[in-house]
Formats: structure tokens, C-alpha cells, sequence
């Protein structure tokens, strides 16, 4: 069920959310550094903004660690916005439960990996982060 769930992300498209979203429980938990979720229909929706707003976006594993009920996934994004290529790395832990994705938490840098790269304030940040 892991390995589809991971399959699904890399093959995630505007036209395909629903196949990633039978993996996970109605009550699912998402954080990332600018979300918090807690259910399957907002899950959907971010992912379909995520579609509106980003040109060609894209998740590749790179790899992962199964162990239990938590698993831990290395993964690079990749995009186009403001007319920039962006693509950076991240960890995810996801935990299930049964046979469905109960928790799903994404670690990464968003200064370094998006607001250093913006026109103006990009500057700004790239200070902060050396």
C-alpha cells in the first residue's frame, strides 16, 4: 500500500488526484510549511491549487525508509513559477494505519527553497541564508 501510495505522488497529475487520494483516511493529517490539514476534501483542494498555481509540477522519491507504522521518504519537487525552474529536496513521515495514509508531514526549507528564489525579497533572503 506504501509503495503505491509513493507511486501515485510521482505520478500525480491535475486529471489523477483522485488515485493518490484512495490511499489516504478521510480524517488525514497534512503539514507542510504552509499547510495544515485535516481531512481528505482539503487535501484535494490544496493539491488542485498547487496544480492552478504551478506550471509542471513534479515529485520524484528518491528514497524511502519503511519501518511499521511510520515511513520516511526523501523526495525532490520540481516546478515552474514566475517563469523560474524551482526544485529542491524534502523529507516526508507518513504514517498509516490499516491499509490507508493517516498522517503525511513534509520537512523543508521554504526560504531557501522558494523565497530566496523570488524577484525582490529574494534578495533579502538569500542574506539570511548565506
Amino acid at each position: 500500500m506504501f509503495q503505491k501510495y509513493l507511486e501515485s505522488f510521482e505520478n500525480l497529475k491535475e486529471d489523477n488526484i483522485d488515485q493518490l487520494l484512495k490511499h489516504v483516511s478521510e480524517n488525514i493529517i497534512f503539514i507542510d510549511p504552509f499547510h495544515k490539514i485535516t481531512n481528505k476534501r482539503d487535501m484535494k483542494k490544496m493539491l488542485e491549487k498547487m496544480f492552478e498555481r504551478l506550471e509542471s509540477p513534479n515529485f520524484k522519491v528518491l528514497y524511502y525508509i519503511k519501518k511499521s507504522k511510520i515511513n520516511l521518504v526523501k523526495w525532490e519537487f520540481s516546478c515552474i513559477s514566475f517563469k523560474r525552474n524551482f526544485a529542491f529536496t524534502g523529507l516526508s513521515e507518513v504514517e498509516i494505519k490499516g491499509s490507508l495514509v493517516t498522517k503525511h508531514v513534509d520537512f523543508w526549507d521554504s526560504g531557501k527553497s522558494i523565497y530566496c528564489n523570488l524577484p525582490v525579497v529574494g534578495k533579502i533572503f538569500k542574506k539570511i541564508h548565506g
